[in-house]
């Protein structure tokens, strides 16, 4: 059910991944009927141009002020927003007048002075503006008045007020727009509110900076744009129309992400049939080995039992033979019990009975049913085991994984012609190594064979029986009794070494160390 579960994850996140990349997002304009922005446009620009021909008046007045009382023409300066600088030209190019609005915050020095030549120039000024003669002015024509805007930016208001001078006015352009703006404010919010905008939205700006407006005002450019005709300052209508998102879908990736996902989930769904056939089909062999290997336990017991029994009544040879007898059929029951064992471990089925373990018991009774066999290779057995020492496990365990250890001697190390078994006490664990003199385990095959089946040679003209499951099944048991079971090296002698630890019983005496201070 696991490998279903994932399959179905995995083809919803394909499926999820499809869509994603499938998925073509677009906004469309919505155009929207402008025709009172429009009328709103015209308005504005008639606006703009009565202000201005309103301002230009007021200009043409100050120009024609009494020059001669100074105090009159400045509060007259002073009256018309914008105006800097109040200068007149004669003919000659002399300058009869030239005055600064109170509220001019510059310096003298720095507002531009206006000259027909630089001669002209008075002391302290630096400053200076070159006209070429009267005719920039309007063609010299008596009367003639309009705008003279200079290379650096400064705007004039010129005025020839008679033949023989002319008056020039130096306009500040911000203070005309931002008083225009003041004037023009309310009533622009209130016409564009007036105009629909659906959902979009409309503006007025000034120089960059929105006035007035109506409506959410996206972050993107306008789509349409109105410029005002206007001298004092750059005004503009911007008007956006709403967006609709558009969600459409690529139906040739669609169709490849479907596909892959029934794929996907057709091959899970055939694995896991055939998985749970083979889970079946493996359970069968199982059950069917254990059958076999429980049916041949008894006629194997009655073997042993009848050869025992008749040993009794026969002569050395006789005895000999059926020795033998006994011997192969105790071995035919540890691969039995081996192979019992491990298709228990198979479905987890194994049981471990812990309890109190007499140590040197195991081992002599261990070593007995290997006695004949291993005398007649003519191996000797060394037991170094306390009488005393016992453990906490299980007793049909040890004597299990102990036969494995001494049988891998038997068949393996015969040849060395001794094993030693011995144990100690190392704090809260006995440690039992099976040592003998073989030929030894090389280094890479150290760890591997631990594992089912693992032989050090598979080829059956060896002379070696068994099965490989030996190892892997004592090493099983000892982990399951809280215990473990490895390999060691020994470096100065031959042969292999296998230690098993196992936890001491509460009863089991302790070897307690001191530090190097109380050793004396």
């Amino acid at each position: 059910m696991l490998l279903l579960a994932v399959a179905a994850f995995v083809a919803a996140a394909i499926l999820w991944s499809g869509v994603t990349l499938a998925k073509r997002e677009r906004f469309e304009r919505i155009e929207r009927n402008r025709s009172g922005l429009v009328s709103f446009d015209r308005s504005l620009q008639e606006n703009l141009d009565d202000l201005e021909v309103q301002y230009e008046e007021q200009l043409e007045s100050l120009c024609r002020t009494d020059l001669n009382d100074h105090f009159a023409l400045r509060d007259a300066i002073d009256a018309v927003i914008g105006v800097r600088q109040f200068s007149t030209l004669s003919l000659s190019g002399k300058v009869d007048v030239h005055l600064l609005a109170s509220d001019f915050d510059a310096i003298e020095a720095d507002v531009p002075f206006p000259v027909f030549s630089m001669d002209d120039l008075p002391l302290g000024r630096k400053n200076a503006i070159e006209f070429e003669d009267r005719k920039d002015f309007g063609k010299g024509l008596t009367h003639a008045k309009g705008w003279v805007e200079t290379g650096d930016g400064s705007l004039f208001f010129f005025c020839n007020v008679t033949d023989m001078r002319t008056a020039l006015l130096l306009i500040d352009r911000t203070a005309v727009s931002a008083s225009v703006q003041t004037w023009l404010t309310d009533w622009m919010t209130t016409e564009l509110s007036a105009y629909p905008q659906a959902a979009g939205a409309d503006a007025v700006s000034v120089n960059g900076v929105i006035t007035a407006s109506a409506g959410e005002i996206p972050r993107r450019e306008p789509d349409i744009v109105m410029q005002e005709g206007f001298r004092f300052g750059n005004w503009q209508i911007h008007s956006w129309d709403a967006r609709q998102r558009l969600v459409d879908y690529d139906r040739g990736v669609l169709a490849g992400t479907v596909l892959l996902a029934v794929l996907v989930l057709m091959a899970a769904a055939l694995a896991f049939f055939y998985l749970n056939r083979a889970l079946k089909l493996a359970e069968q062999r199982v059950s069917f080995v254990n059958r076999v290997s429980h049916e041949l336990k008894s006629p194997l017991t009655n073997i042993l039992l009848n050869a025992d029994l008749a040993s009794d009544g026969t002569n050395s040879s006789g005895r000999k033979r059926l020795a033998m007898v006994s011997e192969e059929a105790r071995r035919l029951s540890r691969l039995i019990d081996n192979v019992l064992t491990f298709s228990q471990q198979e479905r987890d089925r194994i049981e471990i009975q812990s309890g109190i373990v007499n140590l040197k018991n195991i081992v002599d009774e261990v070593v007995s049913q290997f006695q004949s066999s291993l005398e007649r290779r003519g191996i000797d057995v060394e037991v170094a085991v306390p009488s005393s020492l016992t453990v906490k496990g299980d007793a049909d365990a040890l004597i299990q994984i102990l036969g494995n250890l001494i049988s891998n001697v038997e068949k393996y190390a015969s040849n060395g012609r001794k094993v030693r078994i011995e144990a100690e006490i190392s704090v809260d664990n006995a440690l039992l190594r099976v040592s003998d003199r073989g030929p030894g385990i090389p280094r890479n095959e150290q760890e591997r064979i631990f594992l089912p089946f693992r032989r050090l040679d598979d080829r059956t003209t060896e002379g070696v029986s068994g099965t490989g499951l030996g190892l892997a099944i004592a090493r099983d048991l000892a982990e399951r009794m809280d215990g473990s079971l490895r390999l060691i090296s020994q470096s100065s002698e031959p042969g292999a070494s296998f230690e098993l630890r196992l936890p001491l019983a509460d009863s089991a005496p302790k070897v307690i160390e001191f530090p190097d201070s109380r050793a004396s």
